[in-house]
């Protein structure tokens, strides 16, 4: 399982040596990228501009834009800032997303000098998730990192504003699967259409009650029984175990 699965992330393009995270080192450079893009007239290109130049934890820690986009950050000259001899790839999808991320995130070195606590098999997890799995069999329509993270303005995950702080995740996976025009189409094992109606469920529960109205952190919410980056349906034979995980130690 292991090998087939270091297959499917080196097959996605990621890039998980020191040398390839090494190149997204930050860099004491003009950001001329945020600077062009911020003064666009189109809303759809100066968002991210704008957006990053917030409170972001890339930003904060050193990197550009063009530690994940590519191109030549140095330059107000269209061409020679998308040259794509720099490495300039615009804005990636997909896989390509995956791999993106995957560049530092997936470097246990490179890491270590930013979080040396976090994990760095996050794109191999996500490649045993439904999500993965679905996005390696081409289905470009499912959650990628940017889904759930965000693709600028990142926050760390105990940033209350981040979108996935505890009492924000069930907003973030329901932005997909509530959305019945989006969820059109996926199929339950059984073959019956994937319902939109959990969002409504778990706000009935006493699980979000305890989360929401009592302030309980440690209450779950869907990462908690599904997973993160290889979330999945716990499946009938695993449900004893996932809910053992809270309620084995619990006296009522």
């Amino acid at each position: 399982m292991r090998s087939a699965i270091v297959s499917l992330v080196m097959a996605a393009g990621f890039t998980l040596s020191v040398a390839g995270a090494a190149a997204a080192q930050p860099a004491a450079t003009t950001n001329t990228c945020a600077s062009c893009h911020a003064g666009l007239p189109d809303a759809r290109l100066a968002r991210p501009a704008t957006t990053f130049a917030g409170q972001d934890i890339h930003r904060e820690s050193g990197f550009m834009c063009a530690d994940c986009h590519g191109g030549n950050a140095t330059t107000t000259e269209n061409a020679q800032a998308h040259d794509a001899g720099r490495g300039f790839k615009g804005k990636p999808s997909g896989q390509a997303i995956i791999a993106t991320c995957a560049r530092c995130h997936g470097d246990a070195v490179f890491m270590r000098r930013f979080a040396p606590r976090q994990r760095v098999d996050q794109a191999a997890e996500y490649a045993t998730s439904v999500h993965g799995m679905r996005l390696a069999s081409g289905d470009t329509r499912v959650a990628t990192c940017v889904n759930c993270h965000g693709a600028h303005g990142i926050r760390l995950v105990n940033d209350v504003k981040s979108p996935v702080f505890p009492t924000n995740v069930a907003a973030t996976c329901a932005s997909c699967h509530a959305d019945a025009s989006h969820i059109s189409g996926y199929m339950l094992p059984n073959k019956q259409p994937l319902p939109t109606n959990q969002l409504s469920l778990y706000q009935q529960s006493v699980h979000y009650r305890a989360l929401t109205k009592d302030n309980d952190l440690s209450a779950p919410t869907c990462n908690d029984c599904h997973g993160n980056h290889g979330a999945a349906p716990p499946g009938a034979g695993s449900v004893v175990n996932v809910c053992g995980t809270c309620h084995a130690g619990k006296p009522d």
